[in-house]
């Protein structure tokens, strides 16, 4: 694998970076107190869309807030703006990862659509409450804030919350929402993480557009070997992304994700997490921890190649060897694989599985690299969880290694998932999630939340 090709990112990629950088100054400041230099940006920005069908849209947008005609539709056009700009940043990155990896882009699966439920009004209410608060904090800018304008809006969130539907969208605001406290109020003019910010914004206004669609799905049958898996959090909600081979009857295996997701509370934190995914993927997570297969009988899978996991869909099976199933399925540059949503385009959202082996870590400015056919790429160690199933010092001598090849920061990088062979012993991601520990775990912050919050149900009755 050259991975040689990856050093430096293609020119059309960071010409882009630089427009997105002069929008997002806009944000910092404010829509409310536009000047020079943010014209300049926002003018720029419409001449990038000249001749695409998203100019007419644009132009009206960009109009009507030079002459402060504040609507949240003209904000939400600016968010698709900003968000097929960082597509075409993917979709550049992605051409390069895979010409290095020698495989082709990954395309979602063509699946009909199934037929799509009338959406309850109150969601659509919700979305809109959620586009006129997006539009206020851009109005305001993100150096502007006041803990006034940001507090009304947790009632809209525990709403969105107690909707099922809406999931992901609580997810990302109840970050973007936790961010804004943690660094509001401020004396002086705050650090701000702006271009983080600004992606929050533009994905949260995307999704705010309008209600959710059900994702095209068909049934599968098989078996499924999950080798690796990526935890994910923030103070009030965690994530578990399994990925493994798929193995349908008179097919070539493929490469699918299973995710499973929870609300939670800050002070739950590394193992604890195992009770909150316990009852909807206890399977799926001793699965993982044992090395063992799992039948699957009609389980859905979408277009993009994620598995909607179903535990009662699934059986445990055989132990197999999770080493030699990475190589299997990655060493010939699969073409079935997991893809993104045309809309969740985005550079931060690449992840390109891959399996190493003949390679050296090496450390350099403090900083762990891995070395292969004389191509350095840097280790990301900001991505491990808080737990002890996997750190660097494990990649360490490794003989092989499974990660997500990821970009972020300007450069690619490699996120660790699963390392073992040579003289280190098989450790990865997860493992300490499985085997039983979310039924029987009777410490910890949960249990201790649990056994307050019961106290208090019995004194309120």
């Amino acid at each position: 694998m050259p991975l040689a090709d990856l050093a430096t990112p293609p020119a059309a990629v960071l010409d882009t970076e630089a427009l997105l950088d002069s929008l997002d100054q806009s944000f910092s400041g404010g829509f409310a107190r536009l000047h020079g230099e943010h014209l300049d940006a926002l003018a720029s920005l419409g001449r990038a869309f000249t001749g695409t069908p998203l100019a007419g849209a644009l132009t009206e947008a960009l109009e009507g807030i030079g002459r402060s005609e504040f609507v949240d539709r003209h904000f939400l056009v600016l968010a698709a703006a900003r968000a097929a700009l960082q597509g075409a940043q993917h979709d550049a990155l992605a051409a390069q990862a895979g010409s290095a990896l020698g495989r082709p882009v990954a395309r979602p699966e063509e699946i009909p659509a199934g037929t799509a439920q009338a959406p309850a009004p109150k969601i659509e209410v919700w979305l809109e409450s959620v586009r006129h608060w997006l539009m206020e904090l851009a109005l305001a800018g993100f150096t502007n804030l006041e803990v006034s304008a940001i507090l009304p809006f947790q009632a809209t969130l525990e709403q969105l919350e107690s909707e099922p539907h809406l999931a992901r969208h609580a997810a990302l605001l109840g970050g973007f929402l936790n961010e804004l406290l943690t660094v509001f109020p401020a004396r002086g003019t705050p650090n701000i993480p702006l271009a983080r910010w600004a992606d929050l914004w533009s994905r949260a206004m995307i999704l705010a557009a309008r209600p959710p669609e059900p994702a095209r799905t068909r049934p599968a049958t098989g078996e499924l070997r999950v080798f690796a898996a990526d935890l994910r959090q923030h103070e009030n909600f965690a994530t578990l992304v399994a990925f493994g081979s798929l193995r349908e009857a008179k097919q070539p295996p493929r490469l699918v994700r299973a995710t499973v997701s929870a609300f939670k509370v800050d002070v739950i934190q590394g193992e604890e997490l195992a009770p909150l995914f316990a009852d909807a993927a206890e399977l799926l997570l001793d699965g993982l921890a044992s090395s063992k297969a799992i039948a699957i009988s009609d389980m859905r899978l979408t277009a993009t190649g994620d598995l909607l996991w179903n535990f009662k869909a699934a059986k445990l099976g055989k132990a197999f060897d999770p080493l030699a199933e990475a190589s299997d399925v990655l060493k010939d540059a699969p073409a079935a694989r997991p893809s993104l949503d045309p809309a969740d385009r985005h550079p931060a959202l690449l992840e390109e599985l891959v399996y190493l082996t003949g390679h050296q870590v090496t450390i350099k400015d403090n900083a762990l690299t891995l070395t292969l056919d004389g191509a350095a790429l840097p280790l990301d160690s900001d991505r491990l969880p808080e737990t002890d199933d996997l750190s660097l010092d494990d990649v360490k001598g490794s003989g092989a290694v499974v990660g997500l090849l990821r970009f972020d920061g300007g450069r690619w990088s490699l996120q660790p998932l699963l390392a073992g062979g040579g003289k280190k012993k098989l450790r990865f991601i997860g493992a300490s999630l499985g085997g039983g520990r979310g039924k029987k775990s009777k410490l910890g912050a949960l249990a201790t939340l649990k056994e307050r919050s019961s106290k208090l149900l019995r004194k309120k009755s």
